[in-house]
């Protein structure tokens, strides 16, 4: 029975040393900090960011429902190719996480709903047929505008403001970088079963430098809050930590590509670097 449990955790990856599905729920709070700070709704800010975890655990579970191949030769210990859970038990947990999340958001707000929703619907097209946006060039985009959608979702309890906008954005960028990362190290499996990754389609070394060109771009939204805002010397300190650990991850692209352990290695810096900004968001919010 413990074991069974852990596999189904496993499979909704709340506690993936990589990115957690919790970070989803977490940005959503951010949004409600950011439209509304100390008056923040503690009760619907707390229900939509609940329901944003979990759709963002059924949008897992769906994509290593529809990427067992690929996992069997890129993480072949995971829940599904392992034998831990069948495909039917997976698929049942994955409506009902879907279904309860729609629930959770409609008791909030017809807003909230529809945030939620197009969430869902994005962690959908990313890994399910027809639309199967991991298969071309929107992989990324799609990542970016799922957090995107999660931070103005967040903020609708309250009012959709700057500051909000503002984060959205600058968080779907930093998403986006981290997404690439995750499609140079699972590239091994997308080559073999053919899924047309932004590696793939533009070799390693120019998706690395497609990434790294984005986050120039990406990173001055980092600091646009201070335009609506008082200056925040704590948040501009983390924010500086924050674009030092992504900038480290691309040096670590560089100086070895083609190594799934330079990917895995870049991969879980920017992890940490996601979870800075989320630091850094809430004490922008907060002082």
């Amino acid at each position: 029975m413990r074991s069974r449990l852990i596999a189904y955790i496993q499979l909704i990856k709340p506690f993936n040393n990589s990115k957690s599905t919790l970070y989803y729920g977490f940005c959503a709070l951010i949004g409600s900090l950011l439209s509304a700070s100390w008056k923040i709704p503690l009760v619907a800010s707390l229900s939509v960011a609940t329901a944003v975890t979990l759709s963002a655990f059924a949008i897992y579970a769906i994509n290593d429902i529809y990427d067992v191949k690929i996992d069997a030769i890129n993480a072949s210990d995971r829940p599904i190719p392992s034998g831990k859970i069948t495909l039917t038990e997976a698929k049942l947990l994955t409506v009902g996480l879907f279904v309860s999340s729609a629930i959770v958001a409609l008791l909030v707000s017809l807003n909230a709903f529809l945030f939620v929703l197009i969430f869902s619907a994005l962690g959908v097209a990313y890994s399910v047929p027809p639309f199967r946006f991991k298969d071309g060039y929107f992989a990324n985009v799609c990542w970016g505008l799922g957090i995107a959608v999660v931070v103005i979702g967040g903020a609708s309890v309250s009012s959709i403001n700057a500051n909000a906008l503002v984060a959205a954005f600058a968080l779907a960028f930093l998403t986006s970088g981290c997404g690439l990362t995750k499609d140079l190290k699972d590239i091994e499996g997308d080559k073999a079963l053919h899924i047309h990754t932004i590696p793939l389609l533009l070799g390693e070394k120019k998706a690395i430098k497609f990434m790294t060109v984005m986050s120039i771009i990406g990173f001055p939204l980092f600091f646009l809050n201070m335009l609506f805002s008082k200056i925040n010397l704590i948040y501009l300190t983390t924010i500086s930590l924050t674009i030092c650990f992504f900038a480290a991850s691309l040096v670590v692209l560089f100086k070895n590509p083609g190594s799934k352990a330079t990917y895995k290695k870049a991969y879980k810096i920017q992890a940490v670097a996601g979870f800075l900004i989320i630091i850094a968001f809430v004490l922008c919010a907060l002082f």
